[in-house]
């Protein structure tokens, strides 16, 4: 297996981890999310490859995971200066899950920021992503911030 950047003609197998990805999303929150046949479109995708803000592991021509990202330089005049590197989205395919997939993406993009200079690592996940949250904890990702949502409803009466 190797961590790479993928080909453009990878695009329906990376797809296709993404749409299973977003089901579970779908499912945890049908509030935002709606069902959709292509998650990363041919155009996001190819300005993923161009801007190196997505890896994939890949065993011959298997996809087997992706990861997607992007760097973001933060300054304030009250805070330090970060760089920091903020995961969108990251996907083992189920069939390939519980072998370290999920871990050497993580140890790829962490090598990755560290050559960029970025000061830290950044994601959220879906609190219903148990075994995220696990794979992200064990990596050594610390819960630094908490978000909190309500839905809201205009009253029916009005």
């Amino acid at each position: 297996m190797e961590i790479l950047v993928p080909n453009k003609t990878d695009w329906e197998k990376v797809n296709r981890l993404a749409v299973h990805v977003h089901e579970l999303h779908v499912g945890w929150r049908p509030d935002i999310f709606l069902s959709s046949e292509i998650v990363i479109d041919k155009e996001r995708f190819f300005d993923l490859i161009e801007n190196t803000q997505i890896f994939v592991a890949k065993e011959n021509e298997d996809i087997l995971g992706y990861i997607t990202f992007d760097i973001k330089e933060r300054e304030n005049p009250i805070m330090r200066f970060r760089k920091q590197l903020s995961i969108d989205a990251m996907c083992v395919d189920e069939k390939c899950r519980h072998k370290g997939i999920g871990t050497k993406l993580l140890g790829f993009v962490k090598e990755y920021a560290l050559k960029n200079n970025c000061t830290d690592l950044y994601l959220t996940v879906n609190e219903e992503n148990i075994p995220g949250i696990k794979t992200y904890e064990k990596f050594g990702f610390r819960v630094k911030n908490i978000a909190y949502s309500m839905q809201i409803k205009k009253d029916e009466n009005e």
